[in-house]
């Protein structure tokens, strides 16, 4: 009678065992896909960020291109109003340097006859707003061209 017991339990033993290992094998096989899925979202996402970081260096690319061409032909226009056209970015340049420098000369003037000591006046009138704005005129002004001229090296 033992022996039909064991005889039983052994048998099914052997039926249940591959159907338990089974669900292990598909719970880990499952786990596997999971992760594989994950980690093919974050490769798509660096893929879609590197193609937009792309397509905006060649936005930037293209623009730049096309004011180039822009000034090109503004400088082969000939005549009065090709001049006045071409003139339109230095004077509203001059203009508003020459604005800067009779607010600052008043401010100046002003602290000077008021008996502040120069150094005092020169501290507040050239203050790290006012190097940052006239940094960023003459970066605009002049460091495209030095761009230009290292990118043809």
């Amino acid at each position: 009678m033992i022996g039909s017991v064991l005889g039983a339990l052994t048998g099914f033993g052997g039926s249940v065992v591959p159907a338990v290992l089974d669900y292990f094998k598909g719970k880990q096989e499952a786990k596997q896909k999971s992760e594989m899925m994950a980690m093919q979202v974050d490769l798509m996402k660096t893929g879609a960020e590197i193609d937009l970081k792309k397509f905006y260096a060649m936005a930037n690319d293209d623009e730049h291109a096309r004011l180039i061409q822009h000034d090109i032909a503004m400088q082969e226009d000939t005549g009065f109003m090709a001049g006045l056209r071409k003139s339109v970015r230095p004077v509203i340049t001059y203009m508003f340097f020459a604005l800067f420098v009779a607010v600052e000369g008043t401010l100046i003037w002003h602290a000077l006859n008021s008996g502040e000591q120069l150094v005092d006046v020169m501290n507040h009138v050239w203050d790290d707003e006012t190097q940052a704005i006239f940094a960023a005129i003459i970066s605009f002004w002049f460091g495209s061209r030095a761009i230009e001229k290292g990118r043809k090296k």
